[in-house]
């Protein structure tokens, strides 16, 4: 009896097509750049256990999100669910979610438990500032415009 071998191109392409649906507007700007990297979503279970080991309730539209694609990265970018983890800054309840190069390397993509609203840190000052009232709209309206603007 003869095993086929994994298809590690069935994956990246079932990935691709989960985030061109999930995201259109973000898939149709960088859908063809070759950095970009997405891995298959996660399911509820996994999504739970991830709640579970960071004690953080995550938003719906990231969920959302996580079920479709559990990574999503290219050059500048990086929102991957094995990373996430809480911020370290006292008083805070914050959650990061990815890095993002706007202004520094390593400044970061947070959000707070329950809250769809994505903010940026940057790590150098410490300044946050609000970038999209959802997950959504972070990478279909608000990323694109800076990838591009």
């Amino acid at each position: 009896m003869s095993q086929e071998a994994p298809n590690p191109g069935g994956a990246d392409a079932a990935a691709r097509e989960a985030l061109a649906a999930c995201l259109p507007e973000f898939y149709a700007a960088v859908g063809e750049f070759p950095d970009l990297h997405v891995e298959p979503g996660l399911s509820d279970a996994d999504i739970m256990a991830l709640e579970t080991r960071l004690d953080f309730r995550v938003a719906e539209g990231l969920k959302k999100l996580l079920r479709q694609c559990a990574t999503i990265s290219m050059n500048g970018l990086s929102v991957r669910a094995a990373h996430f983890g809480p911020i370290v800054m006292p008083s805070s309840e914050a959650l990061i979610i990815g890095e993002l190069y706007l202004h520094n390397p390593g400044d970061r993509l947070l959000m707070l438990p329950g809250d769809e609203t994505v903010y940026y840190l940057e790590q150098r000052n410490g300044a946050i500032t609000k970038l999209a009232d959802s997950v959504e709209k972070f990478f279909n309206q608000t990323l694109p415009r800076h990838l591009y603007g």
